[in-house]
C-alpha cells in the first residue's frame, strides 16, 4: 500500500471548525507561516459566531454547512474537496501544535496513515476508562497494538482514505473507523508521539455516553466488513463449548441427550457456517 512521498504532493491540512472563532485565526496564522505552500481547507460546520468570516481573513478556504451536520460529515468534505494528494486532520481549538504538522507529513513518506499518539497525561480523565475499552476491543479486532486509536490529528494519503469514504460516520467516530478501516486493509499506519495543549477556546462536542455506544457499534460493524470471523468464531466456540458440556453432563447424569443440548450444538454450528459466508461476503466486497 505504501508510496513513497515527492517533493511534488500537496498538502491540504483540514480544520472542522464548530464556534471556533476565539482560537481558529491563530491556528490559521501559525499554518500560513511555517507551510506557505500548504493548502489550509476550513470545514465551517453550521457554526453561530464569525468563524467562517475569520478563517477567510485569515486566507484559509472555506466550505460552509448551513446546519451542524457533525465532526465526521466535516472531515469527509475536507477528504472529498482537498486539493492535496496528502491530507493532515487537525482542530481547530488550540490544541494540536502546528509545527507537528511537518513531523506528521515527514512520516508519511513511509506509511499510508501517521497518527498523532497523545500521552495518557494528555488524554481527559474521565474518557480513559471508555478510551482503554474502545483500545482493547480494537486492537483484538486488528490483532495489533495501537498507541492512540482515534486522535484527532493525523496525516494520510487523500487516495487511500477515499476507498473507505461510504462506510466512515459522521460522528466522532470517524477517526476510530479509519483507523481500524486501514489497517484492517493492510494499510501501514505509524505513529508520532505528540504534546497537546488544554482547550483554548469553544466547547467539547463529545457526548461520553452515547459516543461511546456508537463508537463499539461501529467497531463491531468494521469488524463484520473486515474480518466478521473475529467476532462469530469465539460465539460459535463459546455455543459449542456450552453444549458439548450440557450433552456430556445430561448424558452421565439422565443417559439422555436434552434438547436444549442439541439446541445449543446447532446454534454454535450455524453461528460458524453464517461467519463463513460472511467472511465470504467481506472478500468479494472489498475484491478481495
Amino acid at each position: 500500500m505504501k508510496q513513497e512521498g515527492t517533493p511534488s504532493d500537496v498538502v491540504t491540512v483540514v480544520l472542522p471548525a464548530y464556534n471556533e472563532a476565539e482560537t481558529i485565526a491563530l491556528t490559521i496564522r501559525n499554518l500560513r507561516r511555517l507551510y506557505p505552500d500548504y493548502e489550509v481547507l476550513v470545514v465551517d460546520d453550521g457554526s453561530g459566531d464569525d468563524t467562517a468570516q475569520i478563517a477567510e481573513r485569515e486566507g484559509a478556504r472555506v466550505i460552509r454547512n448551513r446546519i451542524n451536520r457533525g465532526y465526521g460529515a466535516a472531515l469527509k468534505q475536507g477528504m472529498r474537496k482537498a486539493a492535496g494528494d496528502l491530507i493532515v486532520f487537525m482542530d481547530a481549538d488550540g490544541q494540536h501544535d502546528p509545527a507537528d504538522v511537518a513531523r506528521l507529513v515527514e512520516a508519511l513518506k513511509d506509511c499510508d496513515m501517521v497518527i498523532g499518539a497523545r500521552s495518557p497525561e494528555d488524554q481527559v480523565a474521565i474518557r480513559k476508562p471508555g478510551k482503554w475499552l474502545l483500545s482493547v476491543a480494537a486492537e483484538f479486532l486488528a490483532g495489533q497494538h495501537i498507541p492512540d486509536i482515534n486522535s484527532g490529528f493525523r496525516a494520510f494519503r487523500r487516495k487511500e482514505a477515499l476507498r473507505f469514504l461510504p462506510f466512515l460516520p459522521n460522528g466522532f467516530s470517524l477517526t476510530t473507523t479509519l483507523t481500524l478501516a486501514m489497517l484492517k486493509d493492510g494499510c501501514i499506519v505509524d505513529y508520532v508521539p505528540i504534546r497537546v495543549a488544554p482547550r483554548a477556546g469553544g466547547k467539547s462536542r463529545v457526548r461520553y455516553v452515547k459516543d461511546g455506544i456508537r463508537t463499539l457499534l461501529l467497531i463491531s460493524r468494521i469488524a463484520m466488513l473486515f474480518n466478521p470471523l473475529k467476532i462469530f468464531v469465539p460465539v460459535s466456540a463459546f455455543l459449542l463449548g456450552i453444549g458439548l458440556f450440557y450433552t456430556a453432563y445430561t448424558a452421565v447424569t439422565s443417559t439422555n441427550i436434552s434438547d436444549s443440548s442439541i439446541l445449543l450444538l446447532l446454534s454454535g454450528l450455524g453461528t460458524l457456517l453464517f461467519g463463513f459466508l460472511a467472511d465470504q461476503i467481506s472478500n468479494l466486497r472489498r475484491g478481495g
